[in-house]
């Protein structure tokens, strides 16, 4: 890609992003999530395939149509109150349309099916920011609403949490794995979104750094299915150990970071006298823990077909390694004693 359509694209997605945390007027929103979306069309589109170009073509279709019903409960909203703020949302019926709208951009079930497509159809890096970045947005638009419909927020986090487990059970390729993974994260950050933002904010704070090393470890070792991981161990077992603690601290499992939202969130559902609720979430969330679990087991403890005599063959001399993937990776195994401060 030119140079300076990378820096005009990269530039527009952070830019358009960051004004939609400051804003507070419902068109300057609506115009910020536009750009986004036309920004992210061309990046997902870039690799010129026919599977890229139909993934580019579902993410803005489905990107524009959240927007614009997001613009006619907006301006539903203005016709019966006079006002265009974001904190002053105060109509039901406009606040429950609003709130679809931002569950459909952010892949939340039911709105979910086009994630898993989109992200089979672009490139590693750009479904890490698919998965990660782009969802900023639609929280930040969902945190500053103060009449939010709790029970559609509950429900749609139960089925994305399991729905997001249940489709996960039958993939190989890590990618539409991951998008899967993502649906059933969006439902633990949704969970508490209205009863506890912090705990909502940490949980995605937490799902980044942990699926970041991952996509970055997939980039760099040009691993595209769960076979793939196979052979990590003969040519990268620094990547190796990386993907397989990263995996397991994406699943929750204690004592590494990625059990400290999972736990936040299930004390504080059941202080607020949700045990039913909860015990559902933990419940389902076993569905994806199993599919962890997989990725965890072909990576580090099977020993596929030497092909080779030789005792190592490292096939990646020639990329460099950044300082970012170790760095997350000892974040998200070493920052569960931190959850007592918090």
């Amino acid at each position: 890609m030119n140079p300076l359509s990378w820096l005009v694209i990269s530039t527009s997605i952070m830019m358009s992003t960051l004004l939609v945390t400051a804003t507070t007027h419902w068109l300057m929103t609506w115009v910020c999530l536009e750009i986004n979306t036309l920004s992210m069309t061309p990046l997902i589109s870039k690799p010129n395939h026919p599977r890229s170009t139909e993934a580019a073509t579902k993410y803005f279709l489905t990107q524009t149509t959240a927007s614009t019903v997001m613009l006619f409960a907006a301006t539903m909203n203005a016709m019966d109150t006079s006002n265009w703020e974001t904190s002053m949302t105060t109509e039901q019926l406009p606040s429950t349309i609003i709130t679809l709208s931002l569950m459909m951009k952010m892949a939340a079930a039911p709105l979910h099916l086009w994630l898993p497509e989109v992200s089979q159809g672009s490139t590693t890096l750009t479904t890490l920011i698919l998965l990660t970045w782009q969802k900023i947005a639609p929280l930040t638009i969902m945190l500053t609403m103060n009449k939010t419909n709790q029970t559609l927020l509950l429900t749609s986090a139960l089925l994305s949490i399991l729905l997001g487990g249940l489709g996960s059970l039958n993939q190989t390729h890590l990618r539409k794995l991951m998008a899967f993974s993502s649906i059933a994260h969006t439902g633990w950050i949704m969970s508490t979104i209205t009863m506890a933002p912090n705990i909502s904010i940490l949980t995605f704070i937490v799902y980044t750094t942990t699926t970041t090393p991952i996509f970055l470890t997939m980039n760099l070792s040009s691993t595209s299915t769960i076979k793939d991981m196979g052979t990590m161990w003969t040519s990268t077992p620094h990547l190796m150990t990386i993907i397989a603690l990263t995996t397991l601290s994406l699943g929750g499992l204690p004592p590494l970071t990625g059990f400290m939202p999972k736990w936040l969130i299930l004390n504080k559902m059941v202080a607020s006298n949700m045990i039913m609720e909860a015990t559902v979430m933990a419940m389902a969330s076993l569905l994806s823990l199993y599919v962890y679990m997989r990725l965890m087991y072909m990576s580090a403890m099977t020993t596929p077909p030497q092909t080779t005599v030789t005792t190592m063959k490292w096939r990646l001399p020639h990329k460099k390694h950044t300082m970012l993937t170790p760095l997350l990776t000892m974040a998200t195994t070493l920052l569960l004693p931190m959850s007592p401060n918090i």
